[in-house]
């Protein structure tokens, strides 16, 4: 990492990210529940938004992200409806043992680089903003009409759509499109996690859910794929933007 491009951490600055993330995780996990959930699994999402906050907020502001994802994805699945214990079981605990704590230590113990050795402008920063969002509304759209009649290949092209998204991102704030070993190791990361996540997911759809063995086969493998899809565009904030969230003393990592 070039020294320059890392400022003195703010504990206050990470506590107010932290917070503004969860708000948007609480919207993000209300809108997938309301419109992009698994069919008989209210809540379970083919398409998970909330990933790439709790990608970037669990890496950045470390144990502050991984309590905004955990308070915020409960939040946004109680204002969706969904009943208390699957709430619980579906979206607090899987957001935090597996979507950010798990994903943090991965990222740890295989010594991922995020740096690009280049610092972003702010007016990089709004041009990535914008991107991100358009990407966000493309990706969905693609995998509301999509995945319902393409199953997985509607979510693959959600995930293209989230790689393109990357590509611009890169471009707009002048970093590389690297496919690099760090990157290779960061999506060996977000598989991994959105693999444990799902499952904790499919096995309280399995139980207090009512859906039996049904939940492996219907819950497990869309969910795992939403995770991961929503994720690839959180890497890909991440390799963009984590040395000016360094810069600016907001990130832990």
């Amino acid at each position: 990492m070039n020294e320059k491009f890392e400022g003195a951490k703010s504990g206050t600055g990470i506590f107010v990210a932290s917070a503004i993330w969860a708000a948007a995780i609480v919207a993000s996990a209300y809108l997938c529940s309301m419109l992009l959930s698994i069919p008989g699994a209210a809540g379970a999402s083919f398409f998970w938004l909330p990933c790439i906050f709790m990608v970037t907020g669990a890496i950045w502001f470390g144990w502050y992200g991984m309590i905004a994802a955990a308070v915020g994805t409960f939040i946004g699945g109680a204002l969706a409806g969904n009943p208390i214990a699957i709430n619980i079981g579906q979206n607090p605990i899987p957001a935090f043992f597996a979507n950010t704590l798990l994903l943090y230590y991965l990222f740890k113990f295989m010594n991922i680089n995020l740096s690009s050795g280049e610092g972003a402008s702010s007016a990089d920063l709004f041009k990535s903003t914008i991107l991100v969002a358009v990407t966000i509304i493309i990706a969905m759209i693609a995998g509301y009409y999509l995945a319902p009649s393409l199953g997985i290949w509607g979510r693959v092209i959600a995930g293209v759509i989230c790689l393109i998204g990357w590509y611009f991102l890169a471009q707009s704030t002048k970093t590389s499109f690297r496919l690099d070993g760090d990157v290779f190791k960061a999506v060996i990361a977000v598989v991994i996690a959105s693999v444990v996540s799902a499952a904790m997911g499919a096995y309280v759809w399995a139980g207090i859910g009512g859906m039996g063995a049904a939940a492996w086969t219907i819950v497990f493998p869309g969910w795992a794929m939403g995770d991961i899809v929503a994720s690839i565009l959180g890497l890909g904030v991440l390799f963009s933007l984590t040395d000016e969230m360094k810069r600016r003393g907001l990130s832990t990592y």
